[in-house]
Parts: C-alpha cells; sequence; structure tokens
C-alpha cells in the first residue's frame, strides 16, 4: 500500500499495480491496474481516474472509470462516473454525468504511447 501525505502535491501521471490512498493533492491522471484507489477526506484530485475499486471521502474533479465507485458522506466530486458499481452514500455530493456502460467500466486503461 502507497500512501500519498497531505503535505505532497503531485503533478502528472501516477500508475500503480497496488493499493493506494491520497491524502495530499494530485493532479494529472491516476491509472491504476490493480488494487483499490482511496481518495481520503483531506485530499484534493484535480484527474482522470482509471482503476478497479474506487472509494472517495474528499475533493476530485475530473473523469472516473472503475469497475466500483463509493462516494462517502464527506465525498465531494465533479465529472462523468463509469463504472458497472455505484455506491453514493447520503451526504455526498456529486455534479455531473453517471454511466453505466459495463464495457467502458470494464475496458483496461489503454497503454500509454511512446
Amino acid at each position: 500500500m502507497t500512501t500519498i501525505g497531505p503535505s505532497l502535491t503531485i503533478t502528472g501521471e501516477v500508475s500503480s499495480q497496488e493499493d493506494i490512498t491520497i491524502h495530499g493533492r494530485v493532479k494529472g491522471q491516476i491509472r491504476m491496474d490493480n488494487g483499490a484507489l482511496v481518495v481520503a477526506p483531506t485530499a484534493k484530485v484535480d484527474a482522470n481516474v482509471q482503476g478497479t475499486s474506487v472509494t472517495i471521502h474528499g475533493m476530485v474533479g475530473g473523469d472516473v472509470t472503475a469497475g466500483r465507485i463509493e462516494l462517502t458522506p464527506t465525498a465531494d466530486v465533479t465529472g462523468t462516473l463509469t463504472t458497472n458499481a455505484v455506491v453514493v452514500q447520503e451526504g455526498a455530493t456529486f455534479h455531473g454525468v453517471l454511466d453505466m456502460d459495463k464495457a467502458k467500466a470494464k475496458a483496461k486503461p489503454a497503454a500509454k504511447a511512446s
């Protein structure tokens, strides 16, 4: 498991094969080929996210594509959610579009061009 601390800001692309918890700020793109992504209550993510399981407690601005997405009561999300399964708990804030296209949600992230 990898933790991005509250004082850390990452700009660019984050790719991972393991679980990540973000407490800080990420701007750019997050690609999770395996593992779960947790956006902690203190986190601010301005990125498009692709993964298998994404749990959001903090702020996310960008499109999220995953097999399962959960928005907890402290979540504040703006963007398109593409998923097979979504949980939106009471108190979560969501501004955007929900796309439950199974083919899109299961698609693996495209390989990065060299």
